[in-house]
């Protein structure tokens, strides 16, 4: 409501958005592969890899919904405003804990029980996306990645 209406005719997919949507794409494609890759070479089960990089790909995906609420404004200014996307989040990972931790969803969804430790690493690595986005942004507002459309 602070900025004037935009052209009707450009649509949603502005190069700003776009740029976000890629740069936040390639970064959890990086996390998620290093990740696999780390898991597996650490001497964790295919399933725990497997397990970890499912787990970390949703949590990645929270923390992008939070940062794409807006394409020029920071994650940090009123990051919890939207109460309908705090509940679906929640919701959502009162679904993904049922997934991880219910032995009977184990064979259905190729997951298996985390240890402590590997929802630390899990998490530590799915909140990276958020500097990633927020130095994304940052350069959108200076320029970088071109003219604002």
């Amino acid at each position: 409501m602070r900025r004037k209406p935009g052209d009707p005719r450009k649509g949603i997919f502005t190069r700003p958005v776009v740029t976000l949507m890629m740069v936040g794409g390639v970064w959890s494609m990086l996390v998620n592969l290093s990740l696999f890759a780390w898991a597996l070479n650490s001497g964790r089960s295919a399933a725990e890899a497997m397990t970890m990089t499912f787990v970390s790909l949703v949590l990645i995906q929270f923390v992008k919904a939070y940062n794409y609420r807006s394409d020029r404004l920071s994650v940090f200014n009123r990051p919890f405003a939207n109460r309908w996307l705090n509940w679906a989040i929640l919701w959502e990972i009162v679904l993904l804990l049922v997934i991880v931790y219910v032995p009977a969803l184990h064979a259905p969804f190729g997951t298996l029980s985390l240890p402590l430790v590997d929802w630390a690493i899990v998490v530590g690595l799915a909140l990276t996306i958020s500097p990633v986005l927020e130095a994304a942004k940052w350069m959108e507002r200076r320029g970088w990645f071109g003219e604002m459309g």
